[in-house]
């Protein structure tokens, strides 16, 4: 009888413990590793004083920061551009360093599908980093670009040097 009563409490034990272990992961999903060298771009990404990202508006609104760190980036506001790049509708923001790595840590946790990810918009997410990432990798700590560093995405030209329209 007692090893009834103790073999019983072991299932209960186990039960417990599986049903804890099986909440957790549905809690924090199955998340993946970050993108190779997302440790080392982080800490380069906080040493630079600003950052320049140009893409569609759209795109700035569905994968900027805002779910963790919303008054990281209110001052972070997408600004028009004249020539061509207002004919295509392109935007530039500019970041701090500090709101350059959350804003990178944001993606990544839409790409790794952590906690707090947005899984409708992973895919966009992954196009943001996959072309802020080789930017920031080329900062090389103590040599001053010749101009702030400039992240463009949109595949239907190569890089341009944008400049802000007056308004």
């Amino acid at each position: 009888m007692l090893t009834n009563l103790i073999r019983s409490r072991h299932r209960r034990a186990a039960a417990v413990v599986l049903a804890a272990v099986t909440a957790l992961t549905l809690v924090t999903g199955c998340a993946d590793d970050p993108p190779a060298g997302h440790s080392e771009r982080l800490r380069k990404a906080a040493g630079v004083a600003s950052f320049k990202i140009v893409c569609t508006k759209d795109l700035w609104d569905r994968t900027k920061p805002g779910r963790v760190n919303a008054d990281s980036h209110e001052d972070a506001k997408p600004r028009s551009l004249s020539g061509p790049a207002k004919d295509r509708r392109l935007v530039e923001i500019t970041l701090t360093g500090a709101q350059l790595v959350d804003y990178l840590k944001t993606l990544e946790e839409d790409i790794s599908e952590g906690v707090y990810a947005d899984r409708s918009i992973k895919e966009l997410s992954q196009r943001m980093y996959d072309a802020i990432a080789p930017v920031v990798d080329r900062i090389e700590k103590g040599k001053p670009p010749a101009e702030v560093p400039q992240a463009v995405i949109d595949d239907a030209v190569g890089p341009v040097a944008p400049t802000p329209s007056p308004s």
